[in-house]
């Protein structure tokens, strides 16, 4: 069986075993290399080597397949920052085989685990690995004296080599030719270009060899830990695959802690609803007075005079989920909006169907919620709502927790927060989403 239908066949029965792994999948489009050892991927393309997938086996392929994955879900290809490459890419392995093994998967021999490194993330791990390794990703004299290993590839045109640290390596290497260089005679053009990208590879980016991760062609560099930066494709992917894991109960404790870090950190929630709110408000401009800030140059332009908020929808949910002490909390927070913002605040409550509303202003401070309804849970009946009543929210924050599966099939053109109580339930397919502790 040559190396693409092999894949293809590996990739079939990833969706059909792991749906969480197989649904990721499909987002990257295969392309063969030869230059590289093994597999990569920049959250776009996965590329492989067709001699390292010949010697795999399908159960080995499954889990290189999956460990490629999910480094873009980890966000590892946008990440990594100036942080040195060999050692970035050990620290994601690091971060991630555990949980693919919990899973049940099956990775080529020399893949990197450690359990002192369970449940950190890349950045933790990739601190420690600075102890222990050189500035090019070699173990220091006397520090991890046995480093880290690949899978020894060894190609059916004789070629091959692997990137075993070993001292043994370069012994091997000096029965291919003088000094350690192989010889071309004899070989074709394929073959010269595949030994010469086997050469380059001494020194892998990918030293578990299990799939290196590369940057994101619009990754920034920096020091930071994570940054702004996100690939907000994969996250929404992330939460969709997550979802219909949850469903069919295939999705494992590690990931499910993975991807609940991912998805939402933890942060002030108080802080985030109100960063939420106050994006959406528009600035209004008046032309008396004028702006001081250009006086001093001779021009004459409009001031900022108040910050407008369009009208705000909260949404409740009201089976039973949300307690009374939640509820006032979350109208105390409103409450500081409506001081802030001359606005509206439609509240909408619905447990199966949305069952009353309430309307706020300024002139009604302080909120007093009078839950309506109670029952069991569908979000879509509030979306139904805002679009039969022709409303034009600057936003709809959503207050449940979130124990329903049922959202709407398409993305409303307003930007949506889900408010979460309680720490469970099922992670939405769109919108921003809060913890409410």
């Amino acid at each position: 069986m040559n190396a693409d239908r092999k894949l293809l066949k590996a990739r079939a029965d990833l969706l059909l075993q792991h749906p969480f792994f197989g649904s990721l999948c499909l987002r990257m489009e295969p392309q063969e290399d030869r230059t590289c050892d093994g597999t990569w991927t920049d959250g776009k393309t996965f590329a492989y080597n067709p001699h390292f997938v010949d010697k795999l086996s399908n159960e080995e392929l499954q889990g290189v397949l999956a460990h490629t994955i999910m480094h873009p879900a980890c966000q590892h290809h946008k990440r990594r920052g100036n942080r040195d490459v060999r050692l970035w890419n050990m620290a994601c392995d690091y971060s991630i085989n555990w949980i693919l093994l919990e899973a049940g998967f099956q990775l080529p021999e020399g893949f990197l685990d450690d359990e002192k490194y369970h449940g950190k993330n890349a950045e933790e791990i990739f601190t420690a690995l600075t102890k222990d390794f050189d500035q090019s990703g070699n173990p220091e004299i006397g520090k991890q004296q046995d480093g880290p290993k690949r899978i020894d590839v060894e190609y059916e045109d004789g070629q091959g080599e692997g990137n075993d640290l070993e001292s043994g390596d370069n012994e091997e290497r000096s029965q291919n030719g003088d000094d350690g260089e192989s010889s071309s005679e004899g070989m074709d053009s394929e073959e010269i270009e595949d030994s010469q990208g086997e050469t380059d590879q001494d020194q892998s980016a990918d030293p578990g060899g299990t799939g290196e991760i590369r940057d994101a062609d619009d990754a920034e560099s920096g020091d930071g830990d994570s940054g702004e930066e996100t690939d907000k494709d994969w996250l929404l992917a992330l939460a969709q695959a997550t979802n219909q894991a949850r469903d069919c109960g295939d999705l494992p404790g590690g990931l499910e802690r993975l991807v609940e870090k991912l998805l939402y950190p933890k942060l002030d929630w108080r802080e985030l609803l109100e960063r939420f709110i106050s994006a959406r408000a528009r600035n209004d401009y008046a032309w008396p007075p004028p702006s001081r800030r250009h006086l001093h140059m001779g021009l004459y332009l409009p001031s900022l005079s108040t910050e407008q908020l369009p009208e705000v929808v909260l949404a409740v949910d009201t089976s039973g989920s949300i307690a009374p002490q939640e509820l006032e909390q979350f109208a105390a927070e409103l409450s500081s909006i409506l001081e802030a913002y001359d606005t509206t605040l439609r509240v909408v409550w619905c447990d199966l169907e949305v069952t009353g509303e309430q309307t706020f202003t300024r002139a009604d401070l302080p909120l007093e919620l009078q839950p309506q309804g109670g029952g069991g849970t569908d979000f879509r009946p509030v979306f139904n709502f805002i679009e039969s009543k022709n409303i034009d929210p600057a936003c709809l924050v959503y207050l449940s927790d979130m124990e329903c599966g049922q959202f709407p099939e398409r993305e409303p053109d307003y930007p949506v927060l889900w408010a979460r109580t309680g720490g469970a339930g099922y992670p939405p397919p769109f919108g921003e989403m809060i913890d409410v502790i």
